[in-house]
């Protein structure tokens, strides 16, 4: 039997999630492929320093795990039809380590005192102004850093895959840095970084991002007249995008999408890929293709009109999570899915006004941006969004700072 542990991480704990929060921005701006192995070693390790010096285990929550288990469950039995069965094993080690992580985090986020939270808003701060940083260096003066680094003939230049990664994701956590700042009592800093990022996104950020911060800076707003209300109506958007994804899709490719002069060429491209999407999610619309199975779904005598003959007409993955977790893993999945993502709405509202005023746009931003850019299971961009959710409840829900 574990002895009852003492209020507070253990210092070993906190040091490690120190560095993690220090860390997560600029390498987000500069290498975020390495977000799934910073939140996985972050999580096993500061776990692990707890047990070994704060002498007990902590606590994961109960609801978010056993959404997980059922989640992971309902994956791992979808690989049975899967289109890919080995690919999506695979994959679905990926998920199970980067929710391990999470929930882990999550479990230590209940131990920390309130000063331990106020060192977190400080070193995220900290990191996020390093990233912010780093990201107009490379945005600015194409990708010194990373020419540096990677040689300046890297083939992931030419399409700015790098840069698509860093720019979309980034606002993910502003948002938690401008909880911080608010956290730290400089609630008007944190509103002045948000407005700047948002600005700053016409010229630094893709397309996704700008949107998302664009709407996020509406439902910030919003949040001075009743957080409750825009975390009701964020829940029905949140129901909406599942409900309406499929047949949104169809009528946008019948109404002309892939040829509307006022979308740009990836806009276009996108209304087909997630035309076909909804049409094969139809064909199995109660358990879907199978876990991480869209770039195998066969094209049928479907054509495309933006790629080669003979290609997959979804390249890697719909471009939008909504359909992805649709064509995967059917009405079944979506189900849990937006289960998942209701508790944590539902968990914000047992926040104070004052931090959920934070919070809510950043779950706009998160939504948008994934309806638009990543696939959803992208090791990378799963770390990204749980890291983000750590970041919030470590520094968000306690005890006043001041």
């Amino acid at each position: 039997m574990s002895k009852l542990a003492e209020p507070g991480l253990s210092p070993a704990a906190l040091w490690i999630v120190t560095i993690a929060f220090a860390l997560a921005p600029p390498l987000l701006a500069v290498a975020p492929l390495g977000m799934a192995p910073l939140l996985i070693a972050a999580g096993a390790l500061a776990y692990s320093a707890e047990r070994v010096q704060g002498g007990y285990w902590p606590r994961v929550p109960v609801g978010a795990t056993m959404l997980f288990v059922i989640f992971v469950a309902w994956c791992a039995l979808s690989l049975i039809w899967d289109l890919n069965p080995g690919g999506g094993a695979r994959k679905l080690v990926d998920i199970v380590l980067a929710a391990s992580a999470l929930l882990a985090l999550l479990g230590l986020a209940n131990r920390l005192r309130p000063d331990q939270s106020r060192r977190l808003c400080w070193s995220l701060v900290g990191g996020m102004l390093a990233g912010l940083v780093l990201l107009v260096i490379e945005t600015l003066f194409d990708f010194p850093l990373y020419r540096a680094v990677m040689g300046a003939t890297n083939p992931k230049l030419v399409d700015l895959v790098e840069a698509k990664r860093s720019v979309d994701a980034l606002p993910l956590l502003v948002w938690p840095a401008c909880l911080a700042l608010a956290r730290l009592n400089r609630p008007r800093l944190g509103a002045l970084l948000a407005v700047l990022f948002t600005v700053a996104c016409v010229k630094l950020t893709a397309a996704s991002a700008t949107m998302g911060m664009a709407l996020s800076m509406v439902v910030f707003a919003a949040c001075f007249a009743s957080t409750l209300w825009v975390r009701r109506l964020l829940a029905l958007a949140t129901l909406l995008a599942f409900i309406l994804i499929i047949p949104v899709s169809i009528i946008a490719y019948d109404q002309g999408g892939t040829t509307a002069h006022w979308l740009k060429h990836s806009g276009q491209h996108r209304v087909e890929i997630w035309h076909f999407a909804a049409d094969k999610t139809l064909e199995r619309p109660l358990f879907g293709w199978g876990f991480n199975a869209s770039r195998y779904v066969p094209n049928g005598n479907a054509v495309s009109k933006f790629l080669p003959p003979g290609q997959s007409l979804i390249p890697l993955h719909p471009h939008d999570a909504f359909l992805q977790v649709w064509l995967e893993i059917g009405a079944i999945g979506a189900i849990i899915v937006g289960g998942i993502l209701l508790l944590g709405l539902k968990t914000i509202g047992q926040w104070p006004a004052a931090v959920a005023r934070f919070t809510l746009p950043g779950y706009a931003a998160g939504l948008v941006v994934a309806g638009l850019a990543f696939g959803i299971w992208q090791s990378w961009w799963m770390a990204t969004l749980a890291f983000s959710a750590v970041a919030y409840r470590m520094i968000g829900p306690g005890p006043d700072h001041g």
